[in-house]
């Protein structure tokens, strides 16, 4: 007889409930303001099929990364309290925001070093747009992992 102890493994269906309502959503905006053209209706639904594929991603991303950080805290679905999961929800939350906002900002200062020193040799914007993406990165990645470094205080804290 086998002494591994069974497992088992939840499979969640969230990521697809998110994507497909933040669907319908976007979906129902576009049937308000196209009328009869079908070649825009048309567009419409490949874009909303895109939209429901990105949504999709970025949840299976974010069930993920609190599996994951349910992981780091010891700390299982079935046990864990609500002030555990609310922590770990809160941290990831915390990470996506600062990963957009600062992708954002990259992509403004890359654009804006290219804008203003555009008509010069290649040279300049390129080491300008470098550095900017070097000090996003190095604050982005340095935020990322403080935030991976904190802990719910155990019991022996």
């Amino acid at each position: 007889m086998s002494n591994r102890p069974a497992t088992a493994t939840r499979k969640t269906a969230r990521p697809f409930q998110v994507a497909f309502v933040s669907t319908l959503v976007f979906l129902s905006g576009g049937f308000l303001s196209y009328g009869n053209n079908t070649n825009l209706l048309a567009k419409h639904l490949l874009i909303t099929g895109m939209f429901f594929l990105c949504m999709w991603v970025a949840s299976r991303m974010f069930i993920n990364g609190v599996q994951h950080r349910l992981q780091l805290e010891d700390a299982s679905l079935a046990v864990t309290g609500d002030p555990v999961y609310s922590f770990v929800i809160y941290l990831e939350i915390v990470k996506h925001v600062v990963g957009v906002s600062f992708t954002l900002g990259w992509v403004a200062g890359v654009m804006f070093c290219w804008e203003i020193l555009g008509d010069k040799y290649i040279l300049l914007p390129f080491a300008a747009s470098l550095t900017v993406s070097v000090i996003c990165f190095m604050i982005t990645f340095g935020l990322s992992r403080f935030v991976d470094n904190l802990r719910w205080p155990g019991s022996n804290e």
